[in-house]
């Protein structure tokens, strides 16, 4: 019987759950874990891997859906315990190389950017003055967490120096400051969800009438529409440039062609769900055992 670890932060969430369920439904015995709960042994010519007392080694998936919290060791730990498990022989899924790329907003956009991808102008500095300066070219921008998720955390503004407050803020707690140029749109992007080299799902993302964000879980709304062959091929491109299994490709359509904001290593699919008939987490869970096969 095929062995399946699904990685969690401190819970599993509603995503997780169904992805549990459908690797069992699909045969597979499944460990669910939190990522902090994974131990390496090793040394003396032997790899072993623990769920806390429990050892998992020779495991044929681990599915990682949350890096969890923690300090910057604590983070560094868990990648690189991945990675071990990934060269022992386990498929990780996604490649913890590739889920630390997109973790990270930053090295994402230019790696991106570098095969071609049309990505907003940004600014990244841990100087509050520079950012102050830089933003002046934006009429609009967005101040974004560097590493984040779900649009928690990101402000849109006009005014700069009410902006400035905020980078102030950041260079004296010895934070980054990114910050983003604004893309003009009808109020909505668009959320590709990609399995392989195949659009899973293709939906947009409305943005609540007193606000600006789209994403779902903070009040965005699904709207079923045709989304263009050039949107979908830009998202199988991008989820490809990231080295990704699958992935949630954020594209923003404007005047000047559409840009990708953001590729999500481990994407929630409840909006991806609605506008689809396939059973998306039983999609997933078996196009990893049959990888893991191979």
């Amino acid at each position: 019987m095929m062995k399946v670890i699904v990685a969690y932060g401190r819970e599993p969430e509603i995503n997780c759950k169904q992805l549990i369920e459908a690797f069992s439904k699909a045969g597979a015995e499944v460990i669910p874990a939190s990522i902090a709960d994974l131990s390496a042994f090793f040394g003396g010519g032997g790899e072993r891997f623990f769920v806390r007392n429990d050892e998992i080694t020779g495991a044929d998936a681990c599915v990682v859906r949350s890096l969890g919290r923690g300090r910057h060791e604590s983070l560094t730990r868990r990648f690189s315990l991945l990675a071990h498990m990934q060269k022992s022989g386990t498929l990780v899924v996604n490649p913890p190389e590739a889920f630390q790329l997109c973790r990270d907003k930053y090295r994402s956009l230019i790696a991106l950017q570098g095969e071609g991808v049309r990505v907003p102008r940004t600014i990244v500095t841990e100087n509050a003055l520079v950012a102050h300066v830089f933003s002046k070219r934006f009429k609009r921008f967005v101040c974004k967490p560097l590493i984040g998720s779900m649009g928690f955390g990101s402000v849109a503004y006009e005014d700069h120096d009410l902006a400035y407050n905020e980078f102030r803020l950041l260079e004296r707690l010895g934070l980054p400051i990114y910050v983003q140029e604004f893309i003009e749109n009808p109020g909505r992007d668009t959320r590709v969800l990609v399995l392989g080299d195949k659009p899973l799902s293709a939906y947009h993302r409305v943005a609540p009438p007193s606000g600006w964000k789209t994403n779902v879980a903070r009040g965005g709304k699904v709207e079923i529409g045709q989304v263009g062959a050039e949107i979908v091929a830009l998202a199988l491109k991008a989820t490809k440039i990231m080295g990704l299994y699958y992935a949630g490709v954020d594209i923003i359509e404007s005047e000047k062609g559409p840009y990708v904001i953001e590729v999500n290593a481990s994407p929630s699919w409840q909006g991806a769900q609605r506008v689809t008939d396939k059973n998306i987490p039983e999609a997933i869970a078996h196009y990893i055992i049959n990888i893991a096969r191979k």
